[in-house]
């Protein structure tokens, strides 16, 4: 499935991001964590909220949920 909208490819992106933190999760580095900790602490664990709220939307979009149209 394709991204139709800003809303998917931003969600797309976001995926990505999470399954490069997983991938790397592996060898026992957290990438976000690593990567965003110096900036705030709460910082990583809003990213990863996003990125379980964009799995939620794409496994909502797979079933059916019809995309937005782009304006």
């Amino acid at each position: 499935m394709r991204p139709q909208n800003a809303l998917d490819w931003a969600a797309f992106v976001l995926l990505l991001v999470g399954a490069f933190a997983w991938a790397a999760f592996i060898t026992d580095v957290n990438v976000l964590d690593t990567a965003l900790e110096p900036i705030a602490d709460i910082l990583d664990d809003i990213v990863f909220g996003l990125i379980g709220l964009a799995g939620l939307y794409w496994v909502a979009r797979v079933l059916g949920l019809p995309p937005k149209p782009s304006r």
